[in-house]
């Protein structure tokens, strides 16, 4: 009876996805306003920094949050009435996520005219029952992933592909087109190269030292074996049946050269064929502490507590010290604060590898000859460390045996909250400049977003010639190169760096600068450039030490700021103009090289 209701609802389901297939047309608008608050809290920037501290280490040493089925997520429209999530790729990006599942069927596309076959994403069995033939194309999705991660050099992506292209492997490589020369092809990749041994060696910096972004896991294989590893994760059991005590995830050591996942299906179907249980904040925790490499729960949200139970790196509201505390220590508790680098009193966290860690008894300062201490006490196996996932912190737990506190290898003094180990190589500034070193006589080109939402800067579309075009905020793809030239050396007032100059960029062959319009309404004025003129003059004022990660604009004169105007994006855009109230938004300027 059971099997007769199962399939009956599964009937009812397959038939009203036909009816709306035709009733919604796909599509993705994020919810700037909400992700760009999110952005600003403790969690995400936690988890930010967390992302970052594990990439100079093999991906099987790391951790990362998963978004299972990510495809399958009402922000593309109502034909998705079996949800997995409600956000978009884009917006599952941007609150931390760094795996993408994609599900691609070869099947009939009943979209568009003519119909025929094609690549689909669609949640449904390798039979494709469950699929309409009106989801979303995966080249789509590429060209979304494609979009953010132009827009995030310094971030790595890995995707998982299931497999149900019925052999069509060159249509594979056709749809990810777009990421050709972002996706990491270690040589030689005439034959398959699986992912559970290459994450044993391969980091996230060693993509990145090769100009790439992103690592694909599957078994299409054929013509698509070049640009992919085979395999996925390992298996970690459902959530309902996963009940591993602690002692025995400190056991697990084995974990740490593999590549582990587990994941929840809220899903309707899921629910009727492979009941997981549901992810929630304990078992994400726990998971991560039993060296899962990916935790991927359903229906993710902005500000998902699941999300911050596993952070478990830096203590609530950590960092906090500024650029007067650049050094990492752990306390007892696991959890990780910033300090003094010169407070002589905490131990050193020492390690020969991911599964041994060991606490000195030696102690100091933090830069004082730590590594040497480390070898010292311990053999010459042992250097000065930092745990890069929630298994290897349970072991270091363990090791600080009542010490209250030790420092580990991590801070923040290259560059003020960028925290870093000694291990990273790869410059993770984005181009940021010092206000103050740049120079009347030099043009320094850039590009400029909005620090909440990284929204882009940008002309408005089409040719007008040597007229005016409006200045706009992208808050999807990548926005307009531009050029700033200073006509006076930096200053300094009230602490703030700033300087003054032109911003211009280039549209249609024609040089354009930066200006307002003339036009005065509400204490604002639209922003444009003006292919006929150098614009107006600006002043850029750093708000962030005295560099470009965080500064405003605003007309010479007028004090009036540069801001995007408000409320969400239409069609992920936002309309520049200057506010004379005054007020301005936050931006950042990024990719800065002198021309």
């Amino acid at each position: 009876m059971k099997i007769i209701k199962n399939i009956a609802a599964l009937s009812s389901m397959l038939i009203t996805s036909q009816v709306m297939a035709f009733s919604a047309v796909p599509t993705a608008e994020n919810d700037n306003t909400a992700i760009a608050n999110h952005q600003q809290s403790w969690a995400y920037q936690a988890l930010a920094k967390q992302n970052l501290l594990d990439n100079a280490v093999p991906i099987s040493e790391g951790f990362r949050v998963m978004a299972h089925n990510a495809f399958n997520s009402t922000a593309y429209g109502a034909i998705h009435i079996d949800p997995n999530h409600s956000l978009s790729i884009t917006e599952q990006l941007d609150t931390g996520v760094r795996y993408l599942e994609l599900d691609a069927h070869w099947i009939t596309q009943v979209k568009d005219v003519p119909f025929g076959k094609a690549l689909l994403l669609c949640h449904a069995g390798s039979d494709h029952v469950g699929c309409s033939g009106s989801e979303r194309y995966l080249k789509d999705a590429v060209e979304e992933i494609n979009d953010w991660l132009r827009k995030n050099p310094r971030d790595v992506v890995g995707i998982m592909i299931q497999n149900e292209v019925e052999g069509q492997s060159a249509e594979v490589v056709k749809a990810f087109a777009p990421l050709h020369d972002l996706i990491y092809k270690a040589a030689p990749r005439e034959i398959e190269q699986s992912i559970y041994s290459a994450v044993q060696t391969l980091s996230e910096e060693a993509i990145l030292k090769a100009g790439k972004q992103v690592f694909i896991m599957t078994s299409i294989g054929g013509d698509f074996t070049p640009y992919s590893y085979s395999g996925s994760f390992n298996g970690m059991g459902d959530p309902k049946d996963f009940n591993p005590t602690e002692a025995e995830c400190l056991a697990d050591t084995a974990k740490q050269k593999t590549h582990h996942r587990i994941f929840d299906d809220g899903t309707k179907l899921g629910g009727l064929f492979a009941d997981t249980g549901r992810i929630d904040d304990a078992i994400a925790a726990k998971a991560a502490r039993c060296g899962a490499s990916v935790v991927a729960p359903d229906h993710l949200a902005i500000g998902d507590s699941r999300v911050k139970a596993m952070i478990w790196s830096w203590a609530e509201n950590e960092p906090s010290g500024g650029d007067a505390q650049d050094c990492g220590f752990v306390r007892d508790n696991g959890r990780y604060y910033d300090g003094s680098c010169s407070n002589e009193g905490s131990y050193y966290v020492c390690s020969d590898g991911p599964t041994n860690w060991k606490v000195t008894t030696a102690y100091g300062d933090w830069s004082d000859n730590a590594d040497a201490k480390c070898k010292a006490e311990f053999g010459n196996s042992y250097s000065f460390a930092m745990p890069t996932n929630s298994q290897q912190n349970e072991w270091l737990k363990v090791a600080m045996n009542g010490k209250p506190h030790a420092w580990v290898n991590y801070s923040d003094q290259k560059e003020e909250g960028v925290w870093l180990t000694s291990e990273h190589t790869v410059d993770y500034s984005d181009g940021i400049a010092d206000i103050a070193k740049m120079e009347v006589g030099h043009k320094y080109n850039f590009f400029m977003k909005t620090t909440v939402g990284s929204c882009e800067l940008e002309w408005n579309g089409g040719n007008t010639g040597a007229g005016e075009r409006n200045a706009k905020f992208d808050c999807a793809s990548k926005g307009d190169p531009m050029v700033f030239v200073p006509v006076a050396s930096a200053s300094t007032t009230g602490g703030k760096s700033s300087i003054e100059g032109y911003i211009r960029t280039e549209a249609g062959g024609y040089i354009c600068g930066l200006e307002w319009d003339s036009s005065l309404s509400s204490n604002e004025r639209n922003a444009k450039f003006d292919c006929s003129s150098q614009g107006d003059l600006m002043k850029i004022i750093s708000d962030s030490d005295g560099t470009t990660a965080s500064v405003r604009i605003s007309t010479l004169n007028d004090g009036c700021g540069l801001q995007w105007a408000g409320g969400d994006a239409v069609d992920n855009e936002r309309n520049a103009k200057f506010d004379c109230d005054p007020a301005w938004d936050s931006m950042r300027l990024y990719g800065i090289s002198i021309r």
